[in-house]
């Protein structure tokens, strides 16, 4: 079983743009998002990273899946999503966290309140 934590907290002046307010965060676990390795690997498995950008790919691919359903689903990023930062859970377990307005966008993405 997929275990989703959920956190409702008031902003205090979050604007992103004028009129607009995201009042809730939902901080989701990274792995029921994507499978995507995190760095690139040799048919070894060792990393074929290095420089300045060593980007998790699991992280990024998990962002990129919620805003791609969330588009799909008629929500404007920055209007009413926005990926606010990586946490954890409580069971320390990678997650992404959302601040978000409409309660539908935890329907898109499967979630309940």
């Amino acid at each position: 079983m997929n275990v989703i934590y959920i956190t409702i907290t008031a902003l205090s002046g979050g604007h992103l743009k004028r009129g607009t307010m995201l009042e809730k965060t939902v901080h989701i676990e990274i792995k029921n998002l994507s499978k995507r390795t995190p760095y690139l690997t040799d048919a070894n498995g060792n990393s074929v990273e290095g420089g300045a950008l060593n980007a998790d790919y699991t992280t990024v691919d998990a962002v990129a899946n919620v805003c791609n359903k969330l588009g799909k689903a008629g929500f404007t990023y920055r209007k009413d999503f926005i990926w606010d930062d990586t946490t954890w859970t409580d069971d320390m377990e990678d997650a992404i966290s959302l601040k978000y307005s409409d309660p539908k966008i935890l329907t898109v993405l499967g979630l309940t309140q």
